[in-house]
């Protein structure tokens, strides 16, 4: 397995060429029958298929007090925003539900240590206007929520204390998805390292930390845990919770967020503390303490930070590509800060990198072993939140302590290549810890 860093930069940002335009026009009009229509108006329909394939909605939530939307035009290479409204505190994750016409429903979470929230909420972007359309209180610091496949609730985990709980919902075609008034049900899991009083890494490992909570196609739940080291394997039925197994990880490795390969027979897990990627074969049964592919580890900290100091560096967000199979990629926060998060260290680089890197990891055709990792450096302070696009073809990064956020085209035969396509922070309140694309 080797490592290489590849960066393509463009100096010129928002005044990029029209390159592969054509392509999006001829696969936006593909439906319409040329013979029939007279040439302005197969003009007319290009165009306007052509501005909708190439302008694209983004929503900016975080440790800040507003939502910011902002405008993507992938063949100007240009970033613009739309739009703020009043946000609660610390929004750190979002999720689209669904959308008609100028309005888009969306879930979020309030990331308060006291008392968090889950809300629904529509944003009208004719109107520019924001509105909550329901809401239920949560224990401190939620972290992560999806819609279970069923569609009968919000499965939430809890950081602190360590849960995960569920919220039953109501969706109609009129109001979308809404927190009904009812009861939730939570699970509490076990603080495995009880008898020592804390994990390997003595300061971020005292108790339980549900990080994350995925649904495989079975309806299983898998939520990766920091303070035990173990990815928790859940049944729910009839909004019961029990716990049926766990993916056992390596001893301080602090398991964050979590991706399936294609087929759900894999699970890549990202590592917060141990900084590395390990992956677990989800074929058998649920068991307990199932243990990690033989072989397949694979650290995503760049070559720039020295090996005593990676411990300060704290891995973020995994993600794959839903165009690329055989892709992974890793985001790396904190580099900026090594001295400042360790004061006594005395042989930190005095000259810093522009932004935090990204691990781009290359995989075997059985998705089983890491064949190549290639790195990205950004211009972003402290990555918090990274979104693949659905289509696959762009990446939205953010800087939580500056640099506002930037887009790549993503190319490659493997999805290796990562261009900047856009850069934004001028406008943008700081904060930014969660980007989704509405469009």
């Amino acid at each position: 397995m080797s490592s290489s860093w590849h960066l393509h930069d463009m100096s010129d940002v928002g005044h990029g060429s029209s390159a592969g335009v054509s392509g999006h026009g001829l696969i936006c009009i593909s439906s319409f029958s040329v013979a029939r229509a007279p040439p302005t108006t197969i003009s007319s329909l290009r165009l306007i298929r052509l501005v909708h394939a190439m302008a694209h909605r983004l929503l900016l939530s975080g440790d800040r007090k507003t939502f910011t939307t902002v405008n993507f035009d992938a063949e100007k290479k240009s970033l613009t925003v739309l739009a703020d409204y009043t946000a609660p505190p610390d929004v750190s994750w979002v999720e689209p539900t669904s959308s008609s016409g100028d309005v888009d429903r969306l879930v979020g979470l309030s990331e308060q240590t006291g008392e968090g929230e889950l809300f629904t909420f529509d944003i009208d972007h004719g109107r520019k206007t924001c509105s909550f359309t329901s809401k239920k209180k949560t224990l401190g610091a939620p972290a992560h929520f999806i819609t279970l496949h069923d569609e009968s609730a919000l499965a939430l985990a809890t950081y602190l204390g360590g849960s995960i709980a569920l919220y039953p919902v109501s969706i109609t075609e009129e109001q979308g998805l809404l927190l009904v008034d009812a009861p939730r049900t939570e699970l509490l899991f076990e603080f495995t390292y009880r008898s020592a009083g804390h994990g390997p890494v003595e300061e971020r490992q005292r108790q339980s930390h549900a990080h994350q909570v995925l649904e495989d196609k079975r309806g299983l739940l898998y939520v990766p845990d920091l303070g035990t080291d173990r990815v928790w394997i859940v049944n729910h039925r009839n909004l019961q919770l029990e716990v049926v197994g766990w993916l056992q990880c390596p001893p301080g490795t602090g398991p964050r967020h979590a991706v399936f390969s294609p087929d759900e027979k894999l699970l890549y897990v990202l590592g917060e503390l141990s900084h590395n990627v390990i992956a677990f074969d989800l074929s058998p049964p649920p068991a307990l303490n199932m243990q990690p592919v033989d072989g397949f580890s694979a650290s995503v900290v760049p070559p720039t930070v020295a090996p005593h100091h990676r411990y300060r560096l704290d891995s973020s967000e995994i993600t794959a590509n839903p165009a690329v199979p055989r892709v992974l990629y890793a985001s790396n926060r904190w580099e900026l800060h090594l001295a400042e998060r360790e004061p006594h260290l005395r042989d930190v680089p005095e000259k810093k990198q522009p932004g935090d890197a990204i691990a781009i990891l290359l995989l075997s055709p059985d998705g089983r072993r890491v064949e190549d990792v290639q790195f990205v450096r950004t211009h972003l302070d402290t990555i918090r939140g990274m979104r693949v696009s659905d289509d696959g073809k762009h990446v939205v990064v953010c800087g939580q302590e500056g640099g506002g956020i930037e887009i790549y085209r993503i190319g490659g035969r493997r999805g290796e290549e990562w261009t900047l396509a856009a850069r934004l922070a001028d406008g943008l309140e700081s904060g930014i810890k969660h980007a989704v694309w509405l469009g």
